[in-house]
């Protein structure tokens, strides 16, 4: 008897568009629709009318909006997946399909290495107030004398795939680069400088770069106690999550001056931002950079980890269907 292929449809959320080779290989496996969803009724209603849900950071997918749900398959080209209830997934006979663990893959995908640079020659260089200075007429370099990298102690908690990657550009600039990671790593021991502790590394750091998964062992692992032993003129960057550092104490030692600056890409609690204290202190100081979570946000890093997934996506559904 000849086998029956099953097509499977998919519903696309905040993407508004992808590759030609993505589609093309997407067709092979699900018909598909682009679908704005704007309210929890919206999406739980979409779960129950497709077999594939396409979407990135645009949703938190809980344990109310998995239940009872028809959708068979979660594809989410990220590596964090703080924002879906896997528990739930795995209750309801979804298979969540991401780059969580592409180890490999993920080598070639810098966007966010690169955007952590720019967020701390942002903060650095107090280039945040800059631009708005000269756009409204003025040309005061006085106000604006920054600080520079060269030469400057960086430590990177988490030494992984992306702190990896960060610590190489740290080291072109002259950086001289601390880490502590829980894991040894022993290619690096002789490159960089390896510390013990979290507290440890504190107090050697001039700047305090955060490459940590998030999950259940690490949130709010950044906490009062720890990030009190920082230097008073140390900064902070995060492109990690907003949920391994407790932004209250954070915002505690920048409202008296016990650190110098934060530059962030996560804010816990995002996407529903509008009234978060970090929010509102970087309305009126200078010393807080935050931008919406675009780390990964790229046209090649987008292209490249979208084929992936639904790559990854399509050779999941034929061994299903054999």
């Amino acid at each position: 008897m000849e086998k029956r292929e099953i097509i499977m449809h998919t519903i696309i959320s905040g993407i508004e568009s992808i590759s030609q080779n993505t589609e093309n290989v997407l067709r092979k496996v699900s018909t598909y629709q682009f679908k704005t969803i704007e309210t929890k009724q919206q999406l739980i209603e979409a779960l129950h009318s497709c077999d594939i849900f396409w979407f990135r950071l645009n949703h938190k997918l809980t344990k109310e909006i998995l239940e009872n749900s028809k959708c068979k398959f979660i594809v989410c080209a990220v590596t964090g997946l703080d924002h879906i209830d896997l528990e739930s997934c795995k209750e309801n006979n979804i298979t969540v399909i991401s780059l969580k663990g592409e180890f490999e893959f993920l080598k070639e995908v810098r966007a966010t290495a690169e955007h952590t640079i720019g967020l701390l020659l942002t903060l650095i260089r107090k280039t945040k107030n800059a631009y708005s200075h000269v756009e409204n007429g003025n040309w005061d370099r006085t106000q604006f004398q920054g600080t520079e990298l060269y030469k400057k102690k960086v430590g990177i908690i988490g030494l992984g795939r992306l702190g990896k990657i960060v610590a190489e550009y740290y080291n072109v600039m002259g950086m001289h680069v601390f880490y502590y990671d829980i894991n040894k790593q022993e290619k690096y021991e002789n490159k960089y400088t390896a510390v013990n502790s979290i507290e440890a590394l504190f107090k050697e750091i001039d700047v305090l770069s955060i490459h940590l998964p998030y999950n259940t062992s690490t949130h709010f692992i950044l906490n009062e106690k720890n990030l009190n032993t920082l230097k008073k003129n140390a900064l902070v960057v995060n492109t990690s999550r907003g949920g391994v550092i407790d932004e209250q104490a954070l915002l505690n030692l920048l409202n008296t001056d016990k650190i110098a600056g934060y530059a962030t890409d996560v804010l816990y609690g995002e996407p529903d931002i509008i009234n978060h204290p970090l929010v509102k202190y970087a309305k009126k100081n200078n010393n807080v950079v935050i931008t919406p979570h675009i780390g990964g946000n790229t046209f090649e890093s987008i292209e490249k980890t979208e084929l992936f997934v639904i790559q990854k996506l399509k050779k999941i559904v034929e061994q299903c269907q054999k």
